[in-house]
């Protein structure tokens, strides 16, 4: 796999979270991932794309309290994360959220801030689906919903987003499988290493 989609994936998900948000009804979900995207598009709009300074590290630390990485990591690599050992799994999970991360914070300058919508959300038990809405500055209308799922010291955390009924970790998943089932595992950590290498020399 050349890494190019997970690329255009990951800048198309930023495109469609990072913004500040209008006035909607809420829930408990809603009311947490919005306090998180704020506070991420606050700090990394004022540490610029691509920042290494404090508070692009601040950031960091929000999207690790928006994000469930281990979980989202497990779904994207499916039927083989039964397969790794322990330290594979925390070398995998490194290199995901390094991935997600730069691309994620990137890509900042794309929303219009003052257009995206919360649009309520739906609890089903420990699990909750935050629908949102977000504009482009190009005017592009993009429906997004976060599913999240209550942790054990009751934060909604994402695992998965939507994006127009498509499924970002599944759309990770086949590409990943597709590396392994062709190559090996270690083509797959291989190919991320380089792509997380790259972005840091870039």
């Amino acid at each position: 796999m050349h890494l190019r989609f997970l690329t255009l994936a990951l800048a198309a998900l930023v495109v469609l979270q990072l913004a500040l948000a209008h006035q909607a009804a809420a829930g408990a979900p809603t009311d947490q991932i919005r306090g998180h995207v704020e506070a991420v598009y606050k700090n990394t709009n004022r540490a610029g794309a691509g920042g290494t300074d404090e508070r692009s590290v601040e950031a960091r630390k929000i999207m690790a309290q928006m994000f469930d990485w281990a979980e989202m990591s497990r779904r994207a690599l499916g039927p083989h994360w039964a397969e790794r050992s322990p330290a594979e799994r925390t070398e995998f999970v490194r290199l995901f959220t390094a991935l997600f991360e730069r691309a994620y914070l990137s890509k900042v300058h794309l929303v219009d801030a003052e257009r995206f919508q919360y649009l309520g959300d739906t609890i089903q038990g420990d699990e909750a689906v935050v629908r949102t809405k977000v504009l482009t500055k190009h005017d592009q209308e993009i429906p997004v919903n976060y599913r999240t799922r209550r942790d054990e010291g009751g934060r909604w955390r994402v695992y998965d987003l939507d994006v127009e009924g498509i499924s970002l970790v599944d759309n990770y998943r086949r590409q990943f499988n597709s590396i392994i089932t062709r190559s090996s595992y270690s083509d797959l950590v291989s190919k991320l290493s380089k792509a997380v290498e790259d972005k840091r020399g870039s």
